[in-house]
Order: structure tokens, then C-alpha cells, then sequence
């Protein structure tokens, strides 16, 4: 068994853990962060070492291989991205459970009624906005996701145009050559058929001539 086959399905194990992981994260679990981080690093060296192993792959099997190699990519890049959005997400709700704890730990005097107001107006603006702005980038990498789907999706049907595009234009030129060879070749005929014409009136004059 080459290199390439070993790593390979244990890359894919690996990403498979990954994914569990950052499922579990995703739903709250932060206690899997270190797993998350070292399987990241053994995934990412499986990557590095997989391009160097599928550039020396023989011409027959390279192309099998690259296509499971990009798939691995993909997938893992599609992980990274979900655990990005997830850290945000984590952050931003610590960050207004401990604010929240703050205010409901303050304690206030009697004099400072209006400070109490104003500061809790503040307070709740703020997470207002903090809440607004999740919502805001959760928005934009849902359509980041979606236009990168819709570039992939336009590349395939580029390259199909392309292909056709070709394939017309090569029928297209193989035409004009053809009508061009007939256009030459009926300037041709007609140019025989004056000089016909010609010789044979010719004759007949000086038949007609000489026999009168």
C-alpha cells in the first residue's frame, strides 16, 4: 500500500472527528476546543504532506487522487468556516452573560436613581446592538456561502459554454472554408464556360466563313 492510500482515509477519519467536534462546540461545548485546535493541526499536516504525495502520483492515478485530495480541501475549509461562526456566536453571548452579570451585581444607592436609569438604557442598547450585529453576520456568511456555491455552480456552466462555444466555432470555420472552396471553384466554372462560349463561336465563324 503506497503512502497516499494510508493518509488518505486517515485524513478523512480525521475530518469526520472534526466535524463531531465542532457539531458539539456548535451546541455549546466549549470543553472540546483543544481537541478541535489539535485536530486541526494533524489535518492540516495531512494536507500539506497529501499535495506533495498527488503531484508524484503516475499520470493514470493523479487524477483520482487530486479529486479525493480536493474534496478533503473542501470539506475541511467548510468545517473552518462553521467554527468561525460558531466563536463568534460564543463570544459575543460571554460577553453579554458577564455583562449581565455585572449590572445584577452592582449595587446602587437610593441618590443615584437616575444613573441607575441612564446606565441600564446604555446597557441595553448595547446588547441591542451586539444582538444586531450577530444577526448581521450570520446574514453575511450565509451569503458568502451561498454566492461561493453559485460561483462553483457558474464555473461548471461556463466550461460547458465554453466547450460547445468551441465546438461551434470549429464547425463554424470548417463551413466558411468549405463555402469559400465552392465560391472559387464556381468563379472557376464560370470563367471555363465563357472561354467555351468563346472558342466554340469562334469555330463556327470561321467554319462558315471558309465552307461560304
Amino acid at each position: 500500500m503506497s503512502e497516499i492510500e494510508r493518509l488518505m482515509p486517515v485524513s478523512y477519519r480525521r475530518l469526520l472527528e472534526l466535524q463531531q467536534l465542532v457539531e458539539a462546540y456548535g451546541k455549546g461545548d466549549a470543553t472540546v476546543m483543544s481537541q478541535i485546535i489539535g485536530l486541526q493541526e494533524q489535518l492540516s499536516g495531512d494536507c500539506e504532506r497529501l499535495d506533495i504525495l498527488v503531484r508524484k502520483e503516475p499520470a493514470h492515478r493523479r487524477h483520482n487522487s487530486k479529486y479525493r485530495y480536493d474534496q478533503l480541501m473542501h470539506e475541511s475549509r467548510a468545517l473552518n468556516t462553521a467554527l468561525q461562526k460558531y466563536r463568534t456566536q460564543f463570544s459575543a453571548h460571554e460577553r453579554q452573560k458577564t455583562e449581565r452579570e455585572e449590572l445584577l451585581g452592582k449595587q446602587f444607592t437610593a441618590n443615584d436613581n437616575s444613573d441607575t436609569i441612564l446606565a441600564l438604557d446604555a446597557a441595553l442598547s448595547f446588547n441591542d446592538k451586539v444582538s444586531h450585529s450577530n444577526r448581521g453576520m450570520d446574514r453575511m456568511l450565509d451569503t458568502g456561502a451561498q454566492a461561493l456555491k453559485q460561483l462553483r455552480d457558474q464555473r461548471s456552466t461556463l466550461g460547458a459554454i465554453k466547450n460547445r462555444m468551441a465546438g461551434i466555432a470549429n464547425t463554424l470555420g470548417l463551413s466558411t472554408t468549405v463555402m469559400k472552396l465552392v465560391e472559387r471553384r464556381s468563379a472557376h466554372d464560370q470563367y471555363l464556360f465563357y472561354i467555351g462560349c468563346f472558342v466554340t463561336l469562334t469555330v463556327m465563324f470561321l467554319l462558315l466563313y471558309y465552307v461560304l
